[in-house]
């Protein structure tokens, strides 16, 4: 981190520095859709914050074909020790393919993305709604539920240990140290979280080499890059990009594209009545309109943009929610139009495209679909105050929804 009394740096205009309230990692009661992210637009192409990330200071850029550009700029920009899981517990490896730069990354990509690929998502469809009813069984008839308790956590975990194999009675455990490393402000339970969740995959790894199964940990042993095995730290590092990614990410989108439906009756409707490729596009226009995450690059070489130039070691946040609500991108951003059809770079852009991409849509649509099929009319919960959680994903942590 940049200490405190070096804010901002020698090359950053202070007339172009301030805070960026869309991280600052509290509730708030306001949609920062509506609030927040409109006024950032108001603002220049460019900005330099102090807390982007965990009082991370960097470069906040707000239009959508800036960040589109940086996402394919491999010379100027590199992710490789990002997030900074890895320094909190004093070692050095990389999530995979997350932390990593062509032309390593190129690689490790290649040899990813059949397992990936939509044909092999479409093949977990029945698995996939299988655990969407399990949990919507539970409260189908009660008239009500909690529905980020209920169903927005429980549902993309299950997923996540079916995937690599491990019982689903680890969900709580799971979900404690998600929360606690994504969402808390605590350092030392950070650090205690990053712990475990290595360890565990650690020993599920070591597992999996003695009894190979056809989990995504197995499958993961046997790819080769360059010719050769992954190695232990790889193939850990590629789980660890699983938990962070397909836990968390999913959960947000899912809070946030439910509480629309539910303040959205119109769009609720329409939703219900559509075929299955309509809502295939509304899903689209929901992910521009309610992304949630913000990624950190960090600059290799001088680079400008809007007149300010951004210096090696300057870390830039991409924040996908000010992307998807551009109104140079955007005819007007801050209506959905369920049928819309948008490009966005929500689940990334370019080389760095998330991997799980085709995976965290079917769980999304699955879910609205199965949800839409057993629960009638639905809203919030009267006199209910919906908490918006600000930070590098923004989320809703608690969602009451009613129906009948």
């Amino acid at each position: 981190m940049t200490a405190q009394s070096d804010y901002p740096p020698a090359h950053v205009d202070p007339a172009r520095t301030g805070h960026c309230a869309l991280f600052d990692r509290r509730i708030v009661y306001d949609s920062p859709y509506e609030t927040i992210i409109p006024e950032i637009h108001e603002g220049p192409a460019v900005f330099y914050a102090d807390n982007i990330s965990f009082k991370q200071p960097g470069w906040v850029v707000r239009r959508h074909e800036d960040m589109k550009k940086i996402y394919n700029d491999a010379e100027n920009f590199h992710k490789s020790g990002n997030t900074g899981f890895a320094r909190l517990i004093g070692e050095d490896w990389n999530i995979i393919p997350t932390e990593l730069d062509p032309p390593v990354h190129t690689g490790f990509r290649q040899a990813l993305n059949p397992i990936f690929a939509p044909s092999k998502m479409m093949q977990l469809d029945e698995m996939v709604r299988a655990r969407a009813r399990q949990y919507i069984d539970k409260f189908k008839d009660k008239g009500h539920c909690e529905f980020v308790a209920d169903f927005a956590i429980n549902f993309p975990i299950s997923i996540f240990l079916d995937l690599i194999g491990l019982p689903q009675e680890r969900t709580a455990q799971f979900l404690d140290w998600e929360n606690k490393l994504l969402h808390g402000t605590d350092l030392d339970a950070r650090i205690s979280s990053v712990r475990a969740v290595k360890d565990l995959l650690i020993d599920t790894i070591a597992d999996r080499k003695k009894r190979p199964g056809d989990d995504l940990i197995s499958k993961t042993l046997a790819l080769e890059v360059d010719g050769r095995k992954w190695t232990d730290d790889e193939v850990f590092g590629h789980c660890f990009n699983l938990y962070i990614g397909g836990l968390d990410t999913v959960t947000s989108n899912m809070s946030l594209h439910f509480h629309h439906l539910a303040t959205h009756p119109d769009d609720q409707v329409q939703m219900r009545d559509n075929s299955f490729s309509q809502n295939v596009v509304a899903i689209e226009e929901l992910l521009r309109a309610y992304a949630a995450v913000s990624t950190n690059r960090i600059c290799s070489k001088p680079y400008e943009i809007d007149g300010q130039t951004m210096m090696p070691g300057d870390y830039v946040i991409m924040s996908t929610p000010l992307a998807g609500r551009d109104p140079e991108a955007y005819e007007s951003p801050n209506e959905v139009r369920l049928g819309r059809k948008p490009t966005h770079v929500t689940l990334g852009h370019g080389f760095h495209r998330c991997l799980g991409q085709h995976l965290a849509r079917r769980e999304l649509q699955t879910a609205i679909e199965e949800f839409l099929k057993v629960i009638p009319k639905f809203s919030i919960e009267p006199g209910f105050r919906t908490p918006f959680f600000l930070s590098n994903v923004i989320h809703i942590p608690e969602l009451p929804l009613t129906w009948g």
